[in-house]
């Protein structure tokens, strides 16, 4: 928490919750017949449930200044407490498989955390996943993901290293993005659409949360979404 968080001292000797790269927190339940536990959380960050797709309420500073604050969250036998950081973009490969290779050329799911302004941001390493071509052959690709709803865009940018050999439509095939979900929307959007094809969308005005279905893209290929709000 704190080689993320250097500012926010309370962070400092907290041992008992850690971050998986920058924008998932996680708070292992480590006693006996616990059915809750307090999370502390950087406040100058949005925090969003993995679970139920909800902002964290009462964990913005009112005070400006870096802090941590305290919540009491459950944490029973069916649930490990998660949350995703406000402005980060997290792509999820969602079909439960016996191997990861039975995996290789499932879709992803976006999972799109808007930060106070209403963006966010991620990145999507990609590979053959079998052998180490991406080190000898640059046989890889890294996909830029942004949304920002004040601009109403949803796009993709991606770098495809000179060594892949797979063909255009066997490489877009085997890295489709099926759904996009986006936390914490304050408005209903009137339409989403890519190259003037309309796209189909839901949203819940309690939840807060977009979901859209089918954009029908490739993670390994430049494309934008717009946004009519």
């Amino acid at each position: 928490m704190w080689m993320q968080y250097p500012q926010t001292e309370s962070l400092f000797s907290l041992d008992n919750q850690y971050l998986i790269g920058s924008d998932l927190l996680v708070k292992p339940v480590t006693g006996e017949g616990v059915t809750q536990t307090t999370v502390s959380f950087p406040s100058n960050d949005l925090w969003y449930d993995v679970d139920t797709s909800q902002v964290v309420p009462a964990t913005t500073s009112t005070t400006g200044q870096d802090e941590a604050i305290s919540v009491t969250v459950d944490s029973d036998i069916e649930k490990i407490p998660v949350y995703q950081r406000g402005g980060s973009i997290i792509p999820r490969k969602l079909r439960l498989r016996r191997s990861t290779h039975l995996m290789t050329k499932d879709p992803y799911t976006l999972y799109v955390a808007l930060d106070k302004s209403q963006k966010a941001v991620g990145e999507l390493y990609m590979d053959d996943e079998v052998s180490f071509d991406h080190d000898r052959r640059k046989n890889l690709a890294l996909a830029s993901f942004s949304v920002d709803f004040s601009s109403g865009n949803i796009a993709n940018s991606v770098n495809v290293g000179s060594g892949w050999t797979e063909t255009v439509s066997d490489l877009a095939a085997g890295r489709m993005v099926e759904r996009i979900i986006v936390m914490g929307v304050d408005t209903v959007p009137k339409s989403i659409s890519m190259a003037k094809e309309q796209l189909q969308f839901d949203y819940s005005a309690k939840s807060r949360v977009l979901v859209i279905r089918k954009p029908n893209v490739s993670a390994l290929k430049n494309w934008q979404i717009n946004i009519t709000v």
